[in-house]
């Protein structure tokens, strides 16, 4: 087949997205290596010239997963909301991000190891963007709690770590989004509010 000269770093970066596309169309175990280099028009070597395995290849399409997560949760909010419409904001764009990559959601169960450090990551980055948002809601006297790192830390990794520890092996989505209404609870519960904003919109993805 013919082959097209690119740069190293660009195409292992193809690599990866194609990796990426494939085990969100098909899945961890259906895709093969032979699978990415077919939707690359490339020799399957070349893959393996860049990655020992088709582990690998997943580990490396994970990063650039989590990497993709952490950008769309951090786009900018305005200043003018209020900290329950920017605590919102900030949980309904996790919940849009998942649901939207289901089956990719679904592969990281078949790789534990690599699916927890990613998750762990991505986590910690929503902890750092959700503390200035309840330290807003403290100061609005809308959340009460006298700890906010850790009260948003426990949040954040019990909740995330609840959802996928029984991730399905399909309607990922609807998984995802059958945790709305304890998580309102939850929030609820934990910031101490009376607030029934809290939540608005979740269930709407």
């Amino acid at each position: 087949m013919a082959r097209i000269s690119k740069p190293p770093e660009e195409r292992k970066q193809e690599i990866i997205e194609t990796a990426l596309a494939l085990f969100q169309e098909k899945g961890y175990e259906n895709t093969t290596i032979q699978d990415i280099a077919e939707r690359m028009n490339v020799a399957q070597g070349l893959c393996y010239r860049y990655f020992k395995s088709k582990q690998d290849i997943f580990a490396a399409a994970s990063d650039h997963y989590a990497a993709s997560f952490v950008a769309h949760i951090s786009t900018p909010i305005t200043d003018d909301l209020t900290a329950i419409q920017k605590f919102n904001l900030t949980v309904k764009r996790l919940f849009e991000y998942g649901a939207k990559h289901e089956e990719f959601e679904t592969a990281f169960k078949n790789e534990p190891e690599i699916s927890y450090s990613r998750l762990q990551n991505v986590i910690s980055r929503f902890v750092d963007l959700m503390i200035p948002i309840v330290e807003q809601g403290v100061e609005e006297k809308v959340f009460h709690c006298s700890d906010v790192p850790t009260t948003v830390r426990f949040l954040a990794f019990g909740v995330a770590n609840t959802v996928h520890s029984n991730m399905p092996d399909e309607n990922t989505k609807e998984h995802i989004l059958s945790f709305v209404d304890t998580l309102k609870e939850i929030c609820k519960n934990v910031l101490q509010t009376d607030s029934d904003d809290i939540g608005a919109g979740w269930d709407t993805l």
